[in-house]
């Protein structure tokens, strides 16, 4: 079984075209991944993303046999996004919150953050927040929400990407509310020595689909040199378990 925890769709994002759901569909056919957790890139544009979370939420009814949805708010929006991740998690059942300070423009340790993340403590789903990126979305500022919030789920993606990866795996050592995904970062040595020292439990396979193209992503984690183990636990075991599924 293989599930990607980290793919998006959106109707309009800055020059990038998305390919038709049904075109994401087939890639993920085509690499042979099972299940796919879904967020709105758009939608982390805007103010309010509640017509990109419906839309999220009409492909996950549509086809559930794909795909699971993962909310996106904008924390500037305050008590309303608070309202909008709660119509995301009780109606929609949506499993997780995605969060990208980069794009969103504030630091990932900002205490404007807390409504949300304690929301997402008591719905007891995951907060995945997009690391790598200076100056907002770096490693150490999602490990001040680790710190302060250990009851939470942390889904450091990408790794920290190829130059905070170091930053990731010192964090995985600290806080044990932190979780990793595969996505984007390209040093397999990076990897592996995270798998190593932080354990293949706290690490989930991601693609970042269609952004990156999912076969090369699999590629990436089928080529290190893994144990049956560690690969069952990246490729579905660890997800279960942070995103309370199956």
């Amino acid at each position: 079984m293989i599930i990607d925890i980290h793919v998006h769709f959106w109707e309009s994002f800055m020059s990038f075209k998305c390919p038709s759901i049904e075109e994401v569909i087939e890639g993920i056919k085509r690499t042979g991944i099972d299940i796919s957790y879904l967020n709105s890139l758009s939608g982390l544009l805007k103010t309010n993303p509640s017509e990109d979370n419906k839309k999220i939420f009409k492909i996950t009814s549509q086809y559930p046999q794909h795909f699971q949805g993962v909310a996106v708010v904008n924390p500037y929006a305050g008590e309303e996004a608070v309202l909008e991740l709660e119509k995301c998690l009780k109606d929609y059942k949506f499993i997780g919150l995605k969060l990208h300070p980069w794009l969103q423009g504030y630091y990932a340790s900002a205490d404007f953050l807390d409504p949300i993340l304690d929301l997402c403590r008591s719905y007891d789903v995951p907060v995945m927040f997009h690391t790598g990126t200076p100056p907002y979305a770096q490693v150490f500022e999602v490990a001040c929400q680790a710190k302060k919030h250990p009851k939470v789920r942390f889904i450091f993606c990408h790794m920290g990407l190829n130059y905070q990866w170091h930053d990731a795996l010192e964090t995985g050592k600290q806080y044990k509310n932190s979780y990793f995904d595969t996505s984007g970062i390209s040093y397999p040595f990076a990897v592996e020595r995270i798998i190593e020292e932080v354990g293949a439990e706290r690490v989930m396979f991601g693609t970042d689909n269609p952004f990156l193209f999912p076969e090369i992503e699999l590629l990436k984690i089928e080529d290190l040199n893994l144990s049956v183990s560690e690969k069952e636990h990246i490729f579905y075991k660890t997800a279960t378990l942070v995103f309370k599924q199956f």
